[in-house]
């Protein structure tokens, strides 16, 4: 990107020129420097009376940041969420914030600077686009999310008559194996499915009576941790799942099934384990 990022008088001090709030060793924050203004919370050790957009590496959170993201000049200030494969708990934690995009800590910084460049058009610098108003793959994500949601309801509805056999934790991870076992002869990526493998690992542990971290969850997925992120923060969003703070570690969370999806899901699961003939 070789424009300055637009500027807007009404929201920051100087001239409009957003101020961008980073926590942690954010990459290539010295480069989004030249067209913002930066501000790194372990300088300051409080939030800024203003920030625009707020850039987290996930591996260098910690419980006072939390609490420091929970004040009132942060609220509806977007994130962009930095994570590797071992920070995906971190990541999870500020999942009730609003988070704009995860990236991986290495991607290219022409990727960096057009998240950045699409959120702060949404909040207001730049000409409006809506087109461009949130990360491309988070909506699609959502769209995908509605129609599975949908789709597993209308499948509960058609099955309500019939009794199969209940579903047990061992036969969703016999059928879990399965799918993986699909990889040995096909390429990987070829039938990636992941709000399936999400619910899939849930439905396993919620009757084994297992907690399920983020960072497992993830795993579960069995795609990109930053395509995971995305897939379990629009469940989240969307009220498929449900979030619950680890008590003992403010900057861990587990995930679980929201009450209507875990019906729905047994149903689903009921009548697909019970087909005839297989």
């Amino acid at each position: 990107m070789n424009r300055p990022f637009p500027s807007t008088p009404d929201r920051s001090p100087l001239k409009g020129t957003p101020l961008l709030m980073l926590v942690g060793d954010v990459p290539e924050a010295d480069t989004l420097g030249l067209r913002a203004r930066l501000c790194r919370l372990s300088d300051t050790g409080s939030v800024p009376p203003r920030a625009d957009l707020v850039l987290v590496r996930a591996a260098d959170l910690d419980a006072a940041d939390l609490s420091l993201f929970r004040s009132p000049a942060l609220r509806d200030v977007p994130f962009i969420v930095f994570v590797n494969a071992g920070d995906a708990d971190h990541a999870g934690a500020l999942m009730e914030f609003e988070v704009a995009g995860f990236l991986p800590t290495d991607c290219a910084l022409a990727e960096i600077e057009a998240l950045v460049q699409r959120t702060l058009d949404r909040g207001g610098f730049g000409v409006a686009d809506t087109s461009r108003s949130i990360d491309p793959r988070l909506e699609a994500i959502k769209r995908e999310v509605e129609r599975m949601t949908a789709a597993i309801a209308a499948m509960a509805r058609e099955t309500d008559a019939l009794q199969p056999p209940p579903v047990s934790a061992g036969r969703i991870r016999a059928h879990i194996k399965a799918r993986r076992l699909r990889e040995t002869f096909f390429p990987a990526g070829l039938f990636a499915d992941p709000a399936w493998d999400i619910l899939l690992d849930l439905g396993a542990a919620r009757r084994e009576g297992r907690p399920v971290s983020v960072s497992s969850l993830c795993i579960a997925a069995a795609v990109p941790t930053t395509t995971a992120l995305r897939w379990i923060k629009t469940m989240v969003d969307g009220g498929m799942l449900l979030r619950r703070a680890d008590s003992t570690d403010a900057r861990r969370a587990f995930i679980e099934l929201a009450p209507a999806t875990s019906e729905t899901l047994d149903r689903c699961l009921e009548a697909t384990f019970n087909v005839p003939g297989l």
